[in-house]
């Protein structure tokens, strides 16, 4: 199904890498306007402005460590003031350390609540003004089939998948009256550098013959339905907490 994404304005964090660059490159392509937004590294926002050269009148890149509050709330001035608008947020920034619960420091743990529910919190709340004035305004909340499934050493970010399900049926609820749609897409275990940094290559390779489909999750399946989500066409899907997994969790 081709989408077409025209005059439509995009937030997607966490978008130089991964599942985040694939759904901005899946956005631009189908004639989105795109915000890119990365953290920390400088590298990667260049090598992807650079793969997405030929739609660069239709990009904008920001910088913002989505720790720092302040940090958000510019992201969004910047925002404002260049489009006066948002159809669509895309929650996609993560942070994944693995860390035995003895060894999870308090330090470690508020951290990754900060970037994986706070900030995800904060987007949504600057999101709203922006959205009102939107046809069809949408927000996407990138979680894990981890909010749903408990894993060893790896409390923190179980926990703030889970949060960021429940965040996002509040919300749903609660902006229906702006007919502002928020959903949940819970991918599985996905090739990404994240997950390189987070699992070794036989806990990667056990995912894969254990899921019922033989093999892992590509960024382009959950782009796919993330594109979806963010149409006219997903129009009474709100609320939901929709899993890209191959059948992982029927096991």
């Amino acid at each position: 199904m081709y989408i077409n994404f025209n005059e439509k304005v995009v937030l997607v964090t966490g978008s130089t890498s991964g599942i985040g660059r694939q759904i901005a490159k899946q956005l631009v392509e189908s004639g989105a306007t795109v915000i890119i937004h990365y953290g920390h590294n400088d590298s990667m926002a260049e090598e992807t402005i650079k793969e997405l050269e030929n739609y660069k009148d239709n990009i904008l890149l920001i910088k913002a460590d989505l720790a720092d509050s302040q940090a958000v709330d510019k992201m969004f001035e910047e925002i404002a003031l260049k489009y006066g608008r948002l159809d669509g947020l895309v929650n996609c920034a993560a942070y994944d350390k693995i860390f035995s619960i003895e060894d999870l420091t308090v330090e470690e743990y508020k951290h990754e609540l900060n970037v994986d529910v706070v900030a995800r919190f904060q987007c949504i709340k600057n999101a709203i003004p922006l959205m009102k004035n939107a046809r069809f305004p949408r927000i996407i909340n990138i979680a894990s089939r981890l909010g749903t499934r408990p894993m060893e050493d790896s409390l923190a970010y179980c926990t703030s998948e889970a949060a960021t399900i429940m965040m996002t049926k509040c919300a749903a609820l609660e902006l229906a009256k702006y007919n502002i749609k928020v959903n949940t897409v819970s991918p599985s275990l996905t090739l990404t550098p994240l997950a390189r940094q987070s699992y070794t290559e036989e806990e990667i390779e056990a995912t894969a013959t254990k899921n019922p489909s033989k093999r892992l999750g590509t960024t382009e399946d959950t782009a796919n339905l993330v594109l979806f989500l963010l149409s006219e066409q997903a129009d009474y899907i709100n609320g939901e907490n929709v899993n890209v997994n191959g059948g992982i969790l029927l096991k």
